[in-house]
């Protein structure tokens, strides 16, 4: 009476320590986003925030801008520079076109001709000047705003409106589905399974369907299995940390969320 209690436990071990062991060429790992910081290069008082969380974006977008009322009027002020220094151009090109003109005729002395033509040179320098002053002005103002890169998703707004932001202190930060990847790690007896370019599978719950990856990266120097995939299997094993980013479908993908990497064709033999 007491074989069959025996022999079912027994089984139940077996079972237990089958499902503990990691199948061959399978490897855990975790995806992981390189965030874009999107921040102003000069600081200021934020008058405008146009995302919000969870908000999709198209590079160029607009995500927020600084106060800007003393850089539009500096580029009031250049447009109106540039407009008189055209003007005073085209009235001294006139004015050397005709002394030019009384000259062939011997109507004036060379003198007003040469003197035309200086004043004329310098109303040409005065223009690119004020063109030049136009673009500075425009650069300026452009400086006031964050604009995405980048297609992406926002993850976070570090700053509401009316709050002053730093030079380069981040007040959005992006995802674009591009930086997200794969990061799993490998034990030294079966590196020889992997390579870069080499093609892998990508399983995670709340995926639609199994992904596929490319391995673009395997680390050269080893380390102990980082915490977040710990198990009583794994510690204290030295492991390779590879990475791999997603074929297509990657915002399926968040960062932090366990994945199981295997490989998407048995090694050659």
């Amino acid at each position: 009476m007491r074989l069959l209690p025996l022999l079912f436990a027994c089984g139940t071990a077996l079972l237990l320590t089958g499902c503990n062991e990691r199948p061959e060429n399978t490897w855990q790992g975790y995806a992981e986003g390189d965030y874009v910081r999107v921040a102003p290069i000069d600081g200021g008082l934020i008058e405008t925030i146009e995302v919000k969380r969870g908000d999709r974006v198209k590079s160029g977008d607009l995500l927020f801008r600084l106060e800007t009322a003393s850089e539009e009027a500096a580029l009031e002020s250049a447009k109106a520079n540039l407009t008189e220094a055209k003007a005073t151009l085209r009235e001294t090109e006139l004015e050397y076109q005709r002394k030019l003109a009384l000259r062939k005729q011997r109507n004036v002395a060379q003198a007003e001709v040469d003197t035309a033509q200086a004043r004329r040179d310098r109303a040409g320098a005065a223009t690119l000047a004020a063109a030049s002053a136009l673009t500075q002005a425009k650069w300026r103002l452009a400086r006031r705003e964050g604009r995405a890169p980048a297609d992406a998703v926002v993850q976070d707004v570090m700053f509401r409106e009316g709050e002053s932001a730093a030079p380069n202190q981040p007040v959005v930060s992006l995802l674009p589905p591009q930086n997200i990847k794969v990061r799993f790690f490998v034990p030294e007896g079966e590196l020889a399974h992997i390579a870069e370019g080499g093609k892998v599978h990508l399983t995670c719950s709340g995926c639609t369907a199994e992904l596929t990856g490319t391995i673009r990266f395997i680390s050269t120097e080893a380390e102990f299995t980082p915490p977040v995939i710990y198990s009583d299997q794994s510690k204290e094993k030295l492991v390779y940390m590879a990475e791999a980013t997603p074929d297509e479908r990657p915002e399926e993908l968040r960062p932090g969320q366990p994945v199981t990497v295997s490989l998407a064709s048995p090694p050659a033999e």
